[in-house]
């Protein structure tokens, strides 16, 4: 039986590139991991006997190919099964643009604690932290060449403690965490490529949020 299911790929993310990168983190804190890419596999009885569930994938599918218009994929149904799990004890770990072109309004989002803007181009990016949090133990300031995203986020319900900072001049929050019920949610925000995914400092993120979320 597996202990976490990690969801990725998309238009402009590779399945395999997630995988390889978010998976052996996981692995490290003894998580045995089920990756999945079809997003109509995502429902309540897959997350029944889960203690983890993951997201790296953006909420657009596109049913008429690149020329066409996207749709939202994730269904109400989809949003409670989630909200549920958490709810109930379960840990998440929305990665990077999972805040994008997902349901604004409903339980996803309320349970994720913020929503996507819009990003600026690939390149050079600090990451500081900015409070103490168990998910940040050991993180010391770093720089990486990835996307910058821009979020709306509650600061009422979350924790926001890690910050980018681009060569252009902007910021935008890079790490959120939150209680939902009996459940936790910690939002990272890097991971565009693999070698983003891959370097230590990331990769630490990624284990102390998965232990953090957990409980353990």
């Amino acid at each position: 039986m597996t202990d976490a299911v990690l969801l990725a790929g998309d238009r402009y993310h590779q399945a395999d590139e997630a995988f390889a990168g978010v998976v052996p983190a996981f692995e490290a804190v003894g998580l045995d991991v089920e990756c999945i890419t079809d997003v109509t596999a995502l429902n309540g009885d897959l997350l029944k006997d889960k203690k983890l569930l993951a997201i790296l994938r953006d909420g657009m599918e596109w049913p008429d190919g690149d020329g066409g218009k996207y749709e939202v994929w994730m269904q109400p149904d989809q949003e409670r099964a989630i909200a549920d799990f958490v709810a109930r004890g379960g840990g998440f770990l929305p990665l990077h643009n999972s805040c994008w072109a997902y349901p604004w309004q409903g339980p996803y989002r309320h349970t994720l604690g913020g929503y996507y803007q819009s990003h600026g181009p690939i390149l050079k990016v600090r990451e500081e932290v900015i409070a103490d949090h168990p998910i940040t133990a050991g993180v010391e300031p770093f720089e990486v060449v990835d996307e910058q995203h821009w979020l709306w986020f509650d600061t009422d319900r979350v924790t926001l403690f890690l910050k980018s900072y681009a060569e252009d001049g902007r910021e935008g929050p890079a790490g959120w965490a939150h209680d939902v019920g009996e459940g936790r949610v910690a939002y990272l925000a890097n991971g565009h490529t693999l070698e983003v995914l891959q370097h230590p400092m990331v990769r630490r993120l990624l284990e102390n949020a998965a232990r953090w979320v957990l409980k353990i």
